[in-house]
């Protein structure tokens, strides 16, 4: 039952996305007609009070439907339909959705630092023959608690650490039989290739991991800093790797689709839950970071035309706005196929399903 960790992780990032539209809308006093999860056929609806709330067939996006959005809307010309709004109101609401997908990434980090995120312990499995790490004296079994006396808790954390320090001599504090001893070793030079295909220096001491795991958990403040510390690396990661994908350092193959973020939320949720809270954390960002792509029919998009009609002093015309959201949809349709093919290519169909049956066992 992975896969419905992938449903309810893409549902959420839908429904925070467009709440964002919604709240803001509200807050501004401008109506909303719709809130729909997916779209589509609508399956089930029902409507309280002003606004009806939907769920739709397709999941793979949602929408809010807002009070006036065209001048060509019977009740464009109430005050609280959209196109009445001042410039400034309708960027706010426009914004709000990409605004809530990353700072919901915060509040989901948050959570995984305080409940508990399980990863690998800086515990030493094997010592590579002729490395510095055996030249040093690591013996397996070893665990490094601090390199040049900054406290280590984690493998990565770690491994960082040495990577940082390439031809450099570095002092390992490390808890063998029950006592800390210190040892000093140097790090090979290795040129490597980067996330992004960038040729990069590292440092390299010849150690894999035990197996060994840790549970890091923080209290509610240390948990919000790194909310705010990881989102906003991550957000700048994410960014770095959108222009490497553009300028083709990194392979369009990389580009996943909605079966890749399934399999993805399902490892990550048999990992525990600070594992899946992190990898919606990340899927999070990723949404808010598209969705403000200067494309039309995405939020980037209409932010665009806002920004001309700023310029202009006079909106972009209704007509070249609904040419110019052609030629986006046709944009995301081609998106959306690669993404699809993607998948087949990395999964298949067959075998994805025989992969979540295998893991339901």
């Amino acid at each position: 039952m992975s896969w419905l960790w992938g449903v309810v992780g893409l549902v959420l990032m839908v429904i925070i996305h467009e709440f964002g539209h919604f709240i803001v809308a509200r807050l501004l006093g401008v109506g909303v007609e719709r809130f729909s999860v997916g779209f589509g056929p609508i399956l089930f609806r029902f409507k309280p009070k002003q606004t009806e709330y939907a769920f739709s067939l397709i999941l793979l996006g949602g929408y809010v439907k807002l009070k006036g959005e065209s001048l060509r809307d019977d009740d464009a010309n109430q005050p609280d339909s959209f196109v009445a709004q001042p410039l400034w109101k309708r960027v706010l609401i426009v914004f709000a959705g990409p605004f809530f997908n990353i700072i919901s990434a915060v509040v989901f980090i948050a959570l995984a630092y305080n409940i508990g995120i399980t990863t690998l312990a800086p515990s030493v499995g094997k010592v590579m023959k002729d490395s510095p790490a055996q030249i040093a004296g690591l013996k397996k079994g070893d665990v490094i608690v601090a390199i040049n006396d900054k406290p280590v808790k984690t493998w990565k954390q770690m491994a960082r650490l040495i990577r940082m320090h390439p031809a450099e001599t570095i002092k390992l504090t490390v808890k063998r039989d029950g006592k800390l001893i210190s040892i000093e070793a140097t790090p090979k030079a290795e040129r490597v290739k980067d996330t992004f295909g960038k040729e990069v220096l590292q440092g390299r001491l010849g150690i894999a991991p035990l197996g060994d795991t840790v549970k890091l958990r923080y209290g509610p403040i240390e948990s919000i800093q790194k909310g705010v510390e990881e989102t906003i690396y991550m957000t700048k990661l994410i960014i770095v790797g959108l222009v490497k994908l553009i300028e083709r350092v990194i392979p369009t193959s990389e580009i996943g689709g909605p079966i890749m973020i399934v399999d993805f939320a399902g490892k990550a949720a048999s990992a525990g839950l600070g594992a899946f809270l992190w990898f919606i954390a990340i899927i999070s960002i990723n949404l808010g970071i598209l969705n403000l792509l200067p494309i039309p029919v995405l939020d980037g998009g209409h932010l665009m035309f806002y920004a001309i009609e700023a310029i202009r002093g006079k909106p972009v015309s209704e007509k070249a706005q609904e040419n110019f959201q052609k030629i986006g949809i046709a944009l995301l349709l081609a998106l959306m196929l690669f993404a699809f093919a993607n998948d087949f290519k990395r999964y298949g169909v067959v075998k994805f399903v025989k992969h979540q049956i295998e893991q339901k066992k």
